[in-house]
């Protein structure tokens, strides 16, 4: 090859070289104009100009991807009882490498709330990082257990929650009453407890599951009769006077006991009926039965509250 056509290939290796580098610039010159198109006060601003929106939806897409709000924390945040309103982006107060900390306020139930969050760079886009939550934390002096909206939260466990006000009501609905009311601001726990106590109606609400229960307990027909007399049921039939065994149980229930709650935990069901009819064997080895009515059926237990749910214990 002559040096006349190694030079030329050598022209060839450096035009495409700048052509590389200019490229190469190029790129970075659109991604430093794509940072700089966005800032943290801008990013900071849709953030709670979404909150105020008081859509779940448009919140996450102002957040970084490990902040992001799980299915609790969004569904508690649509059942918000009050989203803030006039909010706006104060000042920054420190940055390191690519994360800001701006300073902001807002009103919120009547009241101005300033605030500090972080901001974060991500894909070029400036997003509220995990401080921009707060926390709620809830007690109560009945159960175990409260809701927010369709949310249930146990009691003590700590719930990640975005900025705004809640209605925290003791559960479960019909049984217990009692309301409190959580604001929530970025970073910050709030703690509330609530005063609960049985609802006026919570017999009357908690009766079906009683009925339920010894429906379940007095299952049985001629055709297929109960082996045994049913334990915890508030069934008591005195078979043993007139036969030496007993294979066969059928139950007719004529009245179902009626629930009465204790505040102290405990109940009494009362005033129920029943009729037994009991086969087996008599002391003479025939086969027998017997039928024996109860006009004073009552059943007693206790009551408990597990996951926000009402729980009968019968004895």
């Amino acid at each position: 090859m002559s040096p006349r056509q190694r030079l030329g290939r050598g022209l060839i290796i450096a035009i495409a070289a700048a052509v590389l580098v200019v490229i190469g610039a190029g790129i970075a010159l659109v991604v430093w104009f794509t940072a700089r198109a966005d800032s943290p006060e801008a990013g900071a601003q849709r953030y709670l100009d979404a909150l105020a929106s008081g859509d779940a939806d448009d919140v996450r897409a102002t957040m970084t991807t490990d902040a992001a709000p799980d299915t609790a924390t969004r569904d508690t945040f649509e059942a918000a009882t009050a989203y803030l309103t006039q909010p706006s982006i104060t000042g920054t107060e420190a940055m390191t490498g690519e994360s800001v900390t701006v300073s902001a306020s807002y009103l919120l139930t009547g009241d101005t709330h300033e605030v500090t969050f972080t901001m974060r760079l991500e894909d070029g886009q400036w997003l509220a990082a995990a401080d921009a939550l707060g926390t709620i934390t809830a007690t109560t002096t009945i159960g175990d257990a409260v809701t927010i909206g369709d949310v249930v939260l146990e009691a003590s466990a700590p719930l990640l929650a975005l900025p705004a006000a809640y209605d925290v009501v003791a559960a479960p609905a019909g049984i217990v009453t009692g309301t409190a009311e959580v604001v929530v601001d970025p970073g910050a726990t709030a703690d509330v407890a609530v005063e609960a106590a049985l609802a006026p109606d919570a017999s009357v609400t908690a009766q079906a599951a009683v009925d339920a229960y010894l429906e379940a307990c007095t299952a049985s027909s001629a055709e297929s009769p109960a082996v045994t007399s049913p334990p915890s049921c508030g069934i008591s039939i005195p078979w043993g006077a007139d036969l030496a065994s007993a294979d066969g149980f059928v139950f007719r229930i004529e009245t179902l006991p009626i629930l009465a709650l204790d505040a102290t935990g405990g109940f009494i069901a009362s005033g129920g009926s029943y009729v037994a009819t009991v086969s087996g064997q008599t002391r003479a080895g025939t086969t027998a039965s017997f039928t024996y009515r109860d006009d004073a059926w009552t059943l007693r237990g206790a009551f408990t509250f597990e996951a926000g749910e009402f729980v009968l214990q019968a004895w």
